[in-house]
């Protein structure tokens, strides 16, 4: 007696990997042109448990802080805590008075590092800063969030 058993055979790799890559275009596409807001609110939840620590901080050494419409918080006015002209850290941008669009704007970047960095960010910056002796301008992370819009002048 034969059997006549239909195998199924699995979906070659390629197939998967397609489909696989075709969902992460499609979902990069939704969130780029769709949906900003979804980018804005997940760097704030990714840096929520250090923003948390940051507004604590800015408030013990005087600072004043205010929300923004894109979930980063400015705590200016400090008295100290911060390093050079101000310090992000997570969501929160630490300074004393040398706010402005522009400087908002770059420190926007470095939430976006830490939030894609992660823990990591501090030591990944502190190894950068050691690598280029301190020169901002050759620093990949201030680079990247734009020297002009830091205020670092050439």
């Amino acid at each position: 007696m034969a059997h006549n058993q239909t195998q199924t055979k699995p979906p070659e790799p390629a197939d998967t990997a397609t489909r696989r890559n075709g969902i992460l275009v499609a979902l990069s596409v939704a969130v780029l042109f769709v949906s900003p807001q979804l980018v804005t609110m997940s760097r704030a939840v990714a840096n929520l448990p250090v923003s948390a620590a940051a507004v604590a901080w800015g408030r013990t050494h005087g600072g004043t802080c205010h929300i923004h419409g894109d979930l980063t918080v400015s705590c200016s006015h400090m008295r100290d805590g911060y390093a050079n002209g101000g310090t992000t850290v997570g969501n929160v941008w630490l300074y004393g008075d040398k706010g402005g669009t522009e400087r908002q704007r770059h420190e926007i970047r470095h939430s976006d590092q830490w939030a894609m960095l992660g823990p990591v960010f501090p030591a990944l910056y502190g190894a950068e800063c050691a690598r280029t002796a301190g020169d901002y301008h050759r620093n990949v992370f201030e680079r990247s969030a734009g020297l002009h819009d830091g205020g670092y002048l050439p």
